[in-house]
């Protein structure tokens, strides 16, 4: 084979029931030039002995086999083994539509792009929803772009930006320019548990000068009930409010803090209401430890500052009377409201 020309990177942890499908819808696309970085990260099921099946059929296959230490090692791992041009990711429970990476390399080979942004499905067992971006295919971002629109879309949308939702910082729907990547030694952060996609994303984006967007539903992404943002997660609001912590510390050193507060304030305050939401969730604890976890973590949230500037950010009245509830310590009605709201959003 020729020099390649993409890596695809997939960690993989007890996927036995999904790696099948993901590699499968790679190997099944018209383009041929690619590499399948599968980086074992310590399965305890069958995943290893599929991927080594799957490799002794296709060569193109390369398994990388290692102790658990996280995704973000894992991604990290295949990264520093890629040989191809450009870098895109996978997760194993995922699959790519025919011919999709054909789509995107075209687009980054024809205006020469660093990153490559495509739209993809989110779905379950249920429902299908497609989720485009708000540009037209082959728009390329320039830097003033990117800060003035990529960036805080991805932070934080209010009802004045015309989107239904904030733009999803995940690797899974980009594509990366190799050498672009290993100059800016960008990497994934293993102290983070939870949205370390986002963090490499808005990173990454900042150092670029320009992004091509692919406007086409190229990837599928499966949502699943027990993922860490759909079951009951211990140490959520301290997660979540240090990855805040980080995002303003890094928007501050870029010097785009003062352009970007009130999406920030907005992201803090959601990551406020979510982890109210956390206690009503399945896998959660006792009524009293709940209690108990619930009320620290409405203390701190009226000792931090941003929690001031809340009536600087349009809110909801769901929204309103949460934040209301909070600024009383409320407890015991904070847990009410949520599973309240919780049960009328599942009725």
């Amino acid at each position: 084979m020729d020099k390649v020309l993409l890596s695809i990177i997939i960690p993989v942890y007890n996927a036995e029931k999904y790696i099948s499908r993901a590699i499968e819808s790679i190997l099944s696309q018209e383009f041929e030039n690619f590499e399948i970085i599968a980086v074992n990260d310590g399965s305890k099921d069958k995943s290893l002995q599929i991927l080594e099946s799957l490799s002794q059929k296709d060569k193109r296959i390369k398994i990388i086999n290692k102790e658990n230490e996280g995704v973000s090692r894992a991604r990290n791992f295949g990264i520093q083994q890629a040989k191809g041009t450009y870098i895109t990711f996978m997760d194993a429970d995922d699959y790519m539509e025919p011919n999709g990476y054909q789509g995107v390399i075209s687009e980054l080979e024809k205006t020469n792009a660093q990153v490559g942004i495509f739209a993809f499905f989110s779905e379950d067992e249920k429902k299908r929803e497609t989720v485009l971006l708000p540009w037209d295919t082959g728009t390329v971002l320039k830097k003033k772009e990117i800060w003035e629109q990529l960036i805080p879309y991805m932070i934080k949308v209010y009802p004045e930006d015309g989107l239904a939702s904030n733009i999803f910082g995940s690797v899974w729907r980009i594509c990366i320019r190799r050498k672009f990547l290993t100059e800016q030694r960008a990497s994934f952060d293993p102290s983070l548990h939870i949205a370390e996609d986002f963090d490499f994303c808005i990173r990454l984006y900042s150092k670029a000068e320009d992004i091509v967007i692919i406007n086409e539903p190229l990837y599928h992404y499966i949502r699943w009930d027990n993922t860490a943002l759909a079951v009951y997660r211990k140490n959520q609001f301290t997660e979540g409010r240090e990855n805040q912590i980080r995002l303003k510390r890094f928007l501050e050193e870029q010097g785009q803090y003062k352009n970007l507060e009130k999406r920030y304030i907005g992201s803090y305050l959601d990551v406020c209401i979510g982890s109210m939401v956390n206690y009503v969730r399945p896998g959660a604890p006792s009524y009293r430890i709940k209690i108990k976890e619930l009320r620290e973590v409405v203390e701190q949230i009226s000792k931090d500052c941003i929690y001031d500037k809340r009536n600087l950010v349009p809110l909801t009245r769901n929204q309103k009377i949460v934040l209301w509830l909070i600024k009383k310590k409320r407890v015991r009605l904070i847990l009410l409201f949520t599973y309240i709201r919780q049960q009328r959003r599942k009725g």
